[in-house]
């Protein structure tokens, strides 16, 4: 008569997807500037981005009513950002900042992959909080 002998359970060996690259992957900077005003506005103290006259109707024809006060420049992976902001009186403008730039980062670089090299703020007005 011949045993049954038990045969130990081995599990598979995880293997790591390789990182492959099947073509070019390219995020405009309106996806950018879109994700960089999301994060401003997630941001206390900011009463809203500022922009120039022109700037200010170009962007409402064109519905970029989220990017306004937002440049961006992506080059080699590596993002430029440059923010006018207006922040709410009674706020610490520095810590606003502060805030800001940490905010726009890690939204940047968590969603799209490309490394922030610079984040300036521009602080350009101070607004009164309404009252309700």
């Amino acid at each position: 008569m011949s045993e049954i002998i038990p045969k130990e359970y081995i599990a598979p060996e995880y293997i790591e997807p390789q990182s492959v690259q099947i073509g070019a992957i390219h995020i405009s900077n309106d996806v950018v500037s879109k994700i960089v005003g999301m994060a401003a506005q997630a941001t206390s103290g900011i009463s809203s981005m500022s922009v120039g006259l022109t700037e200010g109707i170009a962007k409402s024809i064109s519905g970029k009513s989220l990017q306004k006060g937002i440049d961006v420049e992506v080059k080699e992976d590596q993002a430029s950002i440059q923010l006018r902001i207006n922040v709410q009186y009674g706020f610490r403008m520095h810590q606003v900042c502060q805030e800001l730039q940490h905010n726009v980062q890690q939204a940047v670089e968590q969603l799209t992959g490309i490394m922030v090299k610079e984040i300036k703020v521009h602080v350009v007005g101070v607004t009164m909080q309404e009252q309700v």
